[in-house]
Formats: C-alpha cells, sequence, structure tokens
C-alpha cells in the first residue's frame, strides 16, 4: 500500500505542476491582449487630445471693444465687431465664416454683404468694414485685425436692457461667441458691455 501511495503523491505534484503552467500562460495571454487594447486605447486618447488642442488653438477672439451703431437711439442698427486671430492659430479664410445672431426673441443667420471687404454692409448682412496691418487677401493672419460690421435685420434683441450673442463660426473650427447687454442709454456709438 505504501508503494502505491507514493506514485499518487508523485502524479498529483505533477499534475499541479501542469495546472500551475496553464494558469501562467492563461495570464500572459490575458496581460498581453489587455496591454494591447491599452495601449491603443492610449493613442486613440492622444489622437483626440491634439485635435482637440488644434481646435481650441485655431479661432477667433475679439480684440478690443466691440459697439452698437444707432441711427434714431432706439436700438442698434450695427454691430463692430473687432475680430484677430489667437496665438499660434492658422490663418482663416474670411469668405467662410458664418454669422449668427442669437437673443431672447429671435435667432437669425446674417448673410455676407456682397463685396464682403472694405465696406459698410447693407441690412441683414455682415462684411469686413476695415482691416488693419492686413494684405489685400482674404485671410485672416497673424497680426491683422478685421473690423467685422454686423447688421441686423432683425432689431427686437438689439434694444435698451436686452442680451445678445453673435457666433462667428469659421468653416471647421470652434465658434466664436460674443455675448453682450445694450446699456439703457444708447446713444450714436455705444460700447457694448
Amino acid at each position: 500500500m505504501s508503494t502505491s501511495n507514493s506514485s499518487d503523491a508523485g502524479f498529483t505534484g505533477l499534475e499541479a505542476a501542469i495546472v500551475l503552467i496553464a494558469f501562467v500562460v492563461v495570464a500572459a495571454v490575458f496581460a498581453y491582449v489587455v496591454l494591447g487594447a491599452g495601449i491603443v486605447f492610449s493613442e486613440a486618447s492622444r489622437s483626440t487630445v491634439h485635435r482637440g488642442i488644434q481646435e481650441a488653438g485655431s479661432s477667433l477672439t475679439v480684440i478690443g471693444g466691440v459697439y452698437g451703431v444707432s441711427g434714431n437711439l432706439e436700438r442698434i442698427d450695427a454691430i463692430i465687431i473687432p475680430v484677430g486671430l489667437t496665438a499660434g492659430s492658422e490663418p482663416i479664410d474670411i469668405t467662410t465664416i458664418s454669422v449668427r445672431l442669437i437673443g431672447s426673441a429671435n435667432r437669425a443667420i446674417i448673410d455676407q454683404n456682397e463685396p464682403l471687404v472694405d465696406v459698410v454692409p447693407i441690412l441683414g448682412r455682415w462684411s469686413v468694414q476695415e482691416r488693419f496691418n492686413a494684405d489685400s487677401d482674404h485671410l485672416l493672419e497673424p497680426g491683422e485685425q478685421f473690423i467685422l460690421n454686423v447688421s441686423p435685420d432683425i432689431k427686437s434683441d438689439c434694444i435698451a436692457y436686452r442680451t445678445f450673442a453673435v457666433e462667428i463660426k469659421p468653416a471647421g473650427r470652434p465658434a466664436l461667441r460674443v455675448e453682450r447687454t445694450v446699456p439703457g442709454s444708447i446713444t450714436t456709438i455705444t460700447r457694448l458691455d
């Protein structure tokens, strides 16, 4: 009986070693799969972060004060917004910009004026009224400043004590939202804070 008992103990040790090796192999394969998935996920996260940084760094900014122009002193007839590029941004083609006026009473898309540059727009249009440090093309480049003149045809959101927002969105880039409140006293040229 003692001989059969000792051979069973040896066989059990061999089985235990095989099971242990199998666990190690399965754990190694599982670790490889988890690490591989982690690397793929981190690469996707990294590209998303880089794309977000590129979009955030490629937008417009307001340079200076925003003003309202009024002809009858009852409402703002035109909104003057000086814009430029944020630091490190790539040039923006001004012809690809879309403009919206958002107020408590209305939302309106403001179309481009024709011609677009160096003119005061007609009612319901926007234009680049002036350019500073700029060349003759339609690109807003680093160091340049464009003065946008937005002349909405719906004026109910541009009266005293009303708040409105102008969204300026270049194609494929984030929008610049300029939100202002019209003061109680409207003059011919009113600073909008």
